[in-house]
């Protein structure tokens, strides 16, 4: 009986965080569902502590990084780098496309896969409509920019909050994150450009930019608010780089980094009166802490409850077999789960899963390619492709769910495939 209730809860509240009747913002559905799962004694207070536990470095971790990014989108540091790019490219259009998701990488690395997504879809909202691109030119360059905020966010801890919840769950540091992960997430940037041009590529090489001027696009300078502070922020960031790469030698959680840079950056940009207060709080992701906690704490439930007993032996499964294949099995295991039910509830099952099978050391590593690159399969598996679907329809380009998850499946899995080869090498090498 308790099992169906959990399960039932779960349903619920996944089904409403899709469906966002009126608008409600997804944490409060997953905090409704914690609620009623502690009322009915399911859940109990040290189940709370053990999952905040869990997501508390994370969660503040994506808050520093978001103000700061939020900062540095309102000096025009995002702008003034895409600018560049269009003034320069924008009568080659294949080579625009991928200067273009190249700094959507860029910015999911050093930054967050949300922020990716806030930032650069309204760029290429309004670089798309000054080339005059059809809906499907439009789409293609909005797809790569969507596809690129997950699938990159694989190469360093701090790219996505699921990659934080991973690290922190198994203890691994900053420094060995990056090198079993870079290839893998050099690899899924490589084929998410390639997959994207080739099976893109009429709608990316459309509209007119052929015909027009640089003259047609806003001026690179006119993007910054305020020299000093642009000039500042590339020092704060180098030193964030340094900081997390030094966070496990000074015991220092990885959140303290990311809200101490943003305390400075928003120190420097009030100076200059370029944080209004109010905005840059608004920005900042403070319900994300209550969807993190919530959600895990239904998912939590299931596991207690014994509703995911069945995941560890089928990853049993895959693990015995041979590393590739186990690597593979285990990827596309993750994936699915992870489109089925969103990254962040997949996220614990699989940790929980791996932590019980005691399985080979590849399989987290494996499960962070499928819960980051493997979600984009439907629009369900993360939150940044929702937000990436709220923006693009608010922008004036519908696209429905039938449509996205065909291109999902088109696009990702090639993507996922080779992604998991950088594994595979990663493990024989």
């Amino acid at each position: 009986m308790t099992m169906a209730i959990a399960i039932a809860v779960f349903i619920a509240a996944l089904i409403l965080i899709l469906i966002k009747p009126k608008g409600i913002n997804e944490a409060f559905f997953a905090l409704a569902g914690a609620i009623l799962l502690f009322i009915a004694g399911l859940l109990k207070l040290e189940d709370a502590s053990y999952i905040w536990g869990f997501v508390w470095n994370a969660t503040f971790s994506l808050i520093g990084i978001m103000i700061f990014t939020a900062l540095l989108d309102q000096n025009g540091f995002f702008r003034w780098a895409a600018l560049h790019i269009v003034h320069r490219l924008h009568h080659r259009k294949i080579v625009l496309f991928v200067c273009l998701s190249l700094l959507a990488a860029l910015i999911t690395i050093f930054f967050n896969n949300d922020g990716t997504i806030l930032i650069m879809v309204p760029i290429v909202l309004e670089v798309t409509a000054l080339l005059r691109l059809t809906r499907g030119g439009r789409l293609a360059y909005l797809l790569g920019i969507g596809l690129m905020a997950d699938t990159a966010s694989a190469p360093l801890m701090m790219s996505n909050l699921t990659n934080i919840l991973t690290a922190d769950f198994f203890n691994i540091p900053f420094g060995e994150y990056a090198s079993r992960m870079l290839l893998p997430g050099a690899l899924a940037i490589a084929a998410t450009i390639g997959v994207t041009a080739f099976i893109l590529r009429k709608g990316i090489v459309g509209g007119e930019g052929d015909h027009l001027t640089s003259d047609t696009f806003p001026k690179p300078a006119s993007a910054i608010g305020d020299k000093r502070v642009f000039r500042l922020s590339w020092v704060i960031i180098v030193l964030m780089m340094i900081g997390y790469l030094g966070s496990e030698r000074l015991g220092v959680p990885v959140a303290a980094i990311a809200l101490g840079c943003a305390a400075v950056q928003w120190a420097a940009s009030a100076a200059a009166g370029r944080a209004p207060f109010k905005q840059t709080v608004l920005q900042a992701p403070w319900l994300i802490i209550v969807f993190a906690l919530s959600m895990n704490l239904v998912v939590y439930s299931l596991h207690v409850h014994g509703a995911v007993a069945w995941f560890p032996s089928l990853l049993t499964l895959a693990a015995e077999q041979h590393e590739w294949v186990g690597i593979y099995g285990s990827g596309l295991i993750f994936a699915l789960l992870a489109s089925a039910i969103n990254n962040l509830p997949a996220v614990l099952i699989s940790s929980l899963a791996i932590e019980g099978v005691n399985g080979p050391d590849y399989l987290p590593y494996a499960s962070l390619i499928g819960t980051s690159v493997g979600a984009k399969l439907t629009p369900i598996g993360s939150l940044a492709t929702l937000l990436w679907m709220q923006l693009v329809r608010r922008g004036g380009v519908e696209v429905g769910w039938k449509e996205y998850t065909k291109y999902g499946i088109v696009l990702t899995l090639p993507i996922l495939l080779i992604s998991l080869l950088g594994l595979c090498i990663q493990s024989w090498s």
